[in-house]
């Protein structure tokens, strides 16, 4: 007897993932082979210059990637046909996300954009919008970045001490946005601002789309983040920054909402990574412990080395089918608040006790930089952190079932 329930890949997914990895093989490894200074033991000296900004050479290659992805019709593809994406669901992006992080670390990342590539948000843009910001950036010719958090406020981003007041036909904006990732190079920001209401109101916050060029806006520190790609997070200020009506991205007043999507649909890809991160760190701990002798014996015959493995290959599976349930759910249009929450806690927890059991079936080798498990523990740390913490995550959970 069948049943209706199935937990096959779709096969939109399969074929994707299929092409990802002849691209990858066609396009990203050789320059992998050929730059591979950029991704040595020394990668953090080679990335960057003096002022912690990324060199030519590694954005040249970024850039390469991010223009063949667009003719190979990957990048942007979950947006919609209309404006030149490949319509991809939820589900099947998170899948072919978690396949590509079950690989050591590489240019691969460039092949989406992340948060300086295409994003839902912009399907708010008006006609002139999608001519000057949304067909470009789809095209992959720029770049932007989203700007929501602040000093003095992450997790309560709707207590934002950034305003933008209408002066005229302006709006000028004044505030500091921090750990923008993508800010050093985007072409224009996306950045949220209050334009009424009271701190901590949900309404009275507009989203403004800012040129990099913007005599009022400035980069500011680029910061030295752990185990991230150097380079990639900056300070932003906005210092009387004038834009027109024109900028207002979506509605005035009811940007907020807008915001919490993107970070929302970040949740998942985040839970989807961890996974695929957590299987290639599986996989390289089984093989290590069937080869690695101790006693005459090899160390994955002993419990204490075996039952961490199982636990791990555990807690996989069971944020594998988590993460797809949620993305599942969001794809039928169904509330799914607490669970990608539940996802992204799990998933963020994942990613750090599959780098730590790794480097301690490893050893001493695995402390080492000649293997890549030292760079996913440094790593991993942030996923606990970025796109709503464990603690906002837990809340939100209680919140929905309560």
């Amino acid at each position: 007897m069948r049943y209706g329930m199935d937990f096959s890949e779709p096969s939109e997914a399969v074929q994707i993932t299929k092409a990802l990895e002849d691209f990858i093989d066609q396009e990203v490894a050789p320059l992998e082979n050929e730059y591979d200074e950029f991704l040595g033991a020394d990668y953090e000296k080679h990335i960057v210059d003096d002022d912690h900004r990324q060199v030519p050479e590694y954005r040249n290659i970024v850039e390469q990637i991010r223009k063949k992805s667009v003719e190979a019709g990957f990048y942007g593809m979950t947006m919609p046909e209309e404006v030149g994406g490949g319509d991809v669901g939820i589900l099947t992006r998170a899948i072919v996300g978690e396949h590509m992080s079950n690989r050591p670390p590489g240019f691969h990342s460039a092949i989406f954009g992340g948060a300086g590539g295409p994003t839902p948000i912009l399907l708010a843009c008006d006609d002139r919008q999608r001519e000057e910001y949304l067909e470009p950036l789809m095209d992959g010719e720029i770049t932007t970045c989203f700007a929501l958090t602040e000093p003095g406020h992450g997790s309560d981003a709707h207590y934002m001490d950034t305003r933008a007041e209408k002066d005229g036909d302006e709006w000028v904006i004044n505030g500091q946005k921090v750990y923008i990732t993508n800010g050093p190079y985007a072409d224009f920001v996306m950045v949220f601002a209050r334009t009424s209401g009271d701190d901590g109101d949900l309404g009275g916050i507009t989203c403004f789309l800012v040129d990099d060029d913007n005599p009022g806006f400035e980069v500011g520190t680029i910061h030295r983040a752990m185990g991230m790609t150097p380079g990639t997070h900056a300070e932003l200020y906005f210092n009387d920054c004038r834009v027109t009506e024109d900028q207002v991205l979506g509605e005035v007043d009811k940007g907020f909402q807008s915001a919490m999507d993107w970070i929302g649909g970040g949740r998942i890809n985040i839970a989807a990574g961890s996974v695929g991160t957590a299987q290639f760190l599986l996989d390289m701990s089984v093989e290590y412990a069937r080869e690695r002798e101790t006693f005459d014996k090899p160390i994955g015959h002993r419990q204490g080395i075996s039952f961490q493995l199982a636990e791990l290959a555990t807690d996989i599976e069971q944020v594998r089918q988590l993460y797809r349930y949620a993305a599942w759910k969001m794809d039928n249009g169904e509330r799914a608040r607490k669970e990608e929450s539940m996802a992204k806690l799990r998933g963020a927890k994942l990613a750090n006790d599959a780098a730590d059991i790794a480097m301690q079936v490893h050893g001493g080798a695995g402390f080492m930089k000649e293997l890549p498990i030292e760079r996913n523990y440094r790593s991993a740390r942030v996923f606990r952190i970025f796109e709503g913490t464990d603690e906002i995550q837990k809340r939100t959970i209680a919140r929905e079932l309560i």
